[in-house]
């Protein structure tokens, strides 16, 4: 377990020695919300972690693992959303161009593998309360929903927090933008995709080397 999580930080690390590079020989400080949403991405880790002790220790059962995994899947969009900052390549200068490329990538794989780990925690704790068809289906529709999640935070530059400091208009928001912008249904699904195949993937890895 403590491995895995070193592993995890080890990741994150070299992402921000790529970043403190660039700031050092470029003396702009332009890629440093990066740290921001990094840091973003781990809250959902440390969400899945506490749930995961509180329920090995009893502290909580079926129904505090759900409201668990509720709060978890609010910060969870944050992990893969470092995947859209690849955008931001595009203002990026020609002699920059690769080293932009490498750096935003590490931010992107470091918030994937602390994501999908935090996933797998989840997925663990619903397996000991569901059935295995039952826990994928709620795993599968955290991912769908979480996809929709992206989406909001790069198009409509929502926040996990706006679901407590403005939840009417997030509503609003949301039932106009599912009505009436179909690019917003065509993106979730690509991202559906993507984090369903990938994280089927991760399973099945973590899974064969468990056993």
């Amino acid at each position: 377990m403590k491995n895995k999580n070193h592993l995890l930080a080890a990741v994150s690390l070299i992402s921000i020695i790529l970043l403190c590079g660039r700031v050092t020989f470029t003396e702009n400080f332009g890629g440093v919300f990066l740290t921001w949403n990094l840091f973003l991405a781990w809250v959902p880790f440390g969400i899945a972690c506490i749930v995961e002790d509180l329920a090995q220790h009893r502290f909580i059962h079926q129904r505090g693992v759900l409201l668990g995994a509720a709060a978890w899947l609010l910060f969870f969009p944050n992990a893969p959303y470092l995947i859209t900052d690849l955008i931001h390549l595009r203002a990026s200068p020609d002699h920059l161009i690769w080293y932009d490329a490498l750096m935003s990538f590490s931010f992107a794989l470091a918030g994937l593998l602390t994501g999908f780990y935090s996933v797998l925690k989840i997925h663990a704790l619903l397996e000991d309360y569901y059935s295995r068809i039952t826990s994928w289906l709620l795993i599968g529709g955290s991912l769908v929903v979480a996809s929709y999640g992206i989406y909001l935070g790069r198009f409509g530059r929502w926040n996990s927090w706006h679901v407590a400091t403005h939840p009417l208009s997030l509503v609003r928001y949301i039932g106009n933008n599912l009505l009436h912008n179909p690019v917003a249904l065509q993106l979730t699904l690509a991202f559906s995709f993507v984090m369903l195949s990938t994280y089927g993937a991760f399973w099945v890895l973590a899974r064969s080397k468990a056993e």
